[in-house]
């Protein structure tokens, strides 16, 4: 299942983060879990903390201008991501 904002009045790619409780929440009832919204580099490994997804997805957190993805963004956030699961993998395997 992908979890994402919703806005009532915009399709989509709005860069708003969902109510990550709830997100974590749903975890009861899927067997897979991707995270999506508003994320970025700067607060995916929060995102991750605190809902433990199997994936997340980005759009907007990586762009430079609408639909132009900026390089050191996407580095960037892959590289919180890989050190938001480094830190979950430790702390779980206590």
């Amino acid at each position: 299942m992908l979890i994402d904002a919703h806005h009532p009045d915009l399709p989509g790619g709005t860069g708003q983060t969902c109510d990550w409780s709830a997100a974590h929440a749903t975890l009861a009832f899927v067997r897979f879990l991707i995270l999506s919204g508003g994320l970025n580099a700067q607060n995916v490994g929060r995102a991750i903390a605190a809902v433990m997804p199997n994936a997340v997805d980005v759009c907007s957190g990586v762009e430079r201008a609408p639909g132009v993805k900026d390089h050191r963004a996407v580095k960037n956030f892959v590289a919180a991501v890989r050190k938001a699961e480094h830190l979950t993998d430790a702390s779980s395997a206590r």
